[in-house]
């Protein structure tokens, strides 16, 4: 399976590297499965470099290839439509105990 890892970001980037380290601890648990996260995979655009909306549209394409969401901090305005994506689509929603 491949699981998205959703993480609050806000232009904050401590909330990139706590986004690292829990997909990273995901991963290590479990290599059977693919963890990944849009804040990681969408690292090499700068925040908010093509637009809210531009951005989310690439995140919920990255989620619409994957089995399952895993909301790994605060739901923040974007966590809360991948979250509203993932349901609408009947994806299994995990989330972890709050880490922030």
């Amino acid at each position: 399976m491949v699981y998205y890892v959703s993480h609050c970001y806000q232009g904050d980037p401590e909330n990139v590297r706590k986004a690292a380290k829990i997909t990273h601890d995901l991963q290590m648990e479990d290599q059977n499965n693919c963890y990944v996260c849009p804040l990681l995979v969408f690292s090499h655009m700068g925040y908010d470099e093509i637009g809210h909306e531009p951005e989310m549209e690439l995140c919920l394409d990255l989620l619409s290839v994957c089995d399952a969401l895993i909301v790994a901090s605060k739901v923040s305005e974007g966590v809360r439509r991948e979250i509203e994506f993932a349901k609408m689509v009947n994806m299994e929603v995990t989330y972890l105990a709050e880490t922030d």
